[in-house]
């Protein structure tokens, strides 16, 4: 009886022995599956002040916790979209409301973080216009019909108890560059642009200046200590289930990048005119009025729900016909 027992026990370790070996052989390629970093990843901006907090990034930072980075900029949304609808793009820089409607259309994305909280500005060479009640009875030219800028303008005269249809007159632009030109020559006495084409216009037309903040009005009229979350940096959902640490870590580096941008704009001035298409001069005079700030998506959530339902409001179209789910936000 007891060699029996004996006989079972010394298998019974035996086999112990032999399985203990077989988990410290395979565990470590079992969590290398698990949490393996890829060799490289794709990151794209667009060009002109989308890109701007990560300027540091794309200068300095070819590679990432021993990950390669591989920045790309596109001069036209479409770009942009193309390569995150394929997954080509890991991370991308982009208008909040455009990854809205990426996510509604069933691109497996996940808004990280908040980059830029607004570069929209009303300039103009009268000194009279000082709110928007101001610009009754006026002509104001505006790029992009239907368009966050254009809804957003639209937005604050009503709040002022204006028309926007009758009380002034709308002049509609395609793109901010043709605009800027007029303005420069002379041929638009008001006009809604974004930076860096602002400082542009002030730069060239010294009769010109800014008379409205977008900014300023959205915070006034919302009661909120941010202005409207205008882009921000999405991830791929799967580099966020595959590589949480990984995505963190791009994201604190983004943050200091943004940061750097803010406290060194003749640097950064520099680094845009070689990798985003803005001279040195418009982006150094541009970066104090473009409200760089990375802040993480589960500290703002409400402030980006909030502007998407704005924007929902005036335009179902400009988040893909609904408001994204929760899904749509990187869980902390």
């Amino acid at each position: 009886m007891f060699k029996r027992i004996f006989k079972k026990t010394a298998f019974s370790k035996t086999a112990l022995s032999i399985l203990a070996l077989l988990v410290l052989f395979f565990l470590p390629a079992v969590l290398d599956g698990r949490e393996e970093k890829p060799a490289e990843l794709n990151v794209m901006v667009l060009s002109g002040p989308t890109g701007l907090s990560l300027l540091q990034m794309i200068a300095e930072e070819p590679e990432l916790s021993g990950v390669k980075l591989n920045y790309s900029v596109a001069t036209k949304p479409e770009q942009l979209t193309a390569r995150l609808v394929s997954g080509e793009a890991d991370i991308a820089a982009l208008p909040t409301n455009l990854a809205a409607v990426l996510y509604n259309r069933g691109v497996a994305i996940r808004l990280a973080a908040v980059t830029n909280w607004g570069v929209m500005y009303v300039v103009g060479r009268d000194p009279s216009v000082q709110s928007w009640r101001d610009l009754k009875g006026r002509e104001l030219a505006v790029t992009g019909r239907g368009t966050t800028p254009d809804i957003l303008l639209r937005y604050f005269l009503t709040a002022e108890g204006l028309n926007p249809d009758e009380d002034l007159e709308l002049r509609y632009y395609a793109a901010p560059v043709e605009l800027a030109q007029l303005v420069i020559a002379g041929k638009a006495a008001l006009a809604t642009l974004p930076e860096p084409w602002v400082t542009e216009v002030i730069r060239k037309n010294p009769e010109m200046t800014v008379v409205l903040d977008y900014q300023e009005a959205w915070k006034r009229l919302e009661g909120k200590e941010y202005s409207y979350p205008q882009t921000c940096l999405v991830v791929r959902a799967e580099l966020v289930e595959k590589n949480p640490d990984l995505v963190d870590d791009f994201l604190a580096a983004a943050a200091a990048s943004s940061a750097w941008v803010n406290n060194h704009p003749d640097e950064a001035g520099r680094y845009a005119e070689e990798h985003l298409l803005i001279s040195a001069e418009a982006a150094r005079e541009a970066i104090p009025r473009c409200n760089l700030h990375l802040v993480p998506v589960w500290e703002i959530k409400e402030e980006i729900d909030h502007y998407l339902e704005k924007l929902y409001e005036f335009n179902p179209g400009t988040t893909g016909g609904k408001l994204p789910d929760s899904g749509f936000y990187l869980a902390k």
